[in-house]
């Protein structure tokens, strides 16, 4: 009995595997993230936080902690003028493929549907300690066609929406 289950579940797996001869469902090409426009005062407002963090932190003589706001200064300025790169996304029979990196839907657990700031598929990943697998859709991709192609392989989680981090990045104009 135990052995018929487990032959069951191996057999699913393997049907649910990505082919590389087969063509795929939906492909399209998409933006990383959103742009925002950063003009001067996105900067000035980080440089007057960073420079009140800094004056507390000479104050209650934490050295660390100085540092630690200047490497963060460094890597919010740099990370603010980055441009986003362009990711190749297919939907196939046996899973997704984002920019070369195939995921089987036997090793996705869900998916949902992010609306902002620009239109996205989010999946859980089927083990116990991952972050979820972001794939944008593009311009010309109909969301509503792409969810119902994955609502036959995948439960939806309809409840779940973009994450605190999500939220921050986007306040933060990321």
């Amino acid at each position: 009995m135990a052995e018929e289950k487990a032959d069951k579940a191996e057999d699913s797996k393997e049907k649910r595997k990505i082919d590389p001869s087969e063509s795929p469902v939906f492909v399209w090409d998409a933006q990383e993230f959103s742009v925002y426009q950063k003009g001067g005062s996105w900067t000035l407002i980080i440089i007057v936080v960073a420079l009140a963090l800094i004056g507390t932190f000479y104050f209650i003589k934490n050295w660390t902690g100085i540092v630690l706001v200047v490497a963060a200064v460094a890597a919010l300025i740099s990370q603010g003028g980055a441009k986003p790169k362009t990711v190749k996304c297919a939907i196939f029979d046996g899973g997704v493929v984002i920019n070369n990196k195939p995921y089987n839907f036997g090793e996705l657990k869900a998916f949902w549907l992010l609306a902002s700031p620009h239109l996205m598929v989010r999946f859980e990943k089927a083990s116990r300690f991952s972050v979820p697998v972001t794939m944008p859709l593009g311009e010309r991709t109909d969301p509503e066609q792409v969810r119902l192609f994955l609502l036959k392989r995948l439960p939806e989680h309809e409840d779940r929406g973009e994450d605190v981090s999500d939220r921050i990045s986007r306040w933060m104009r990321f």
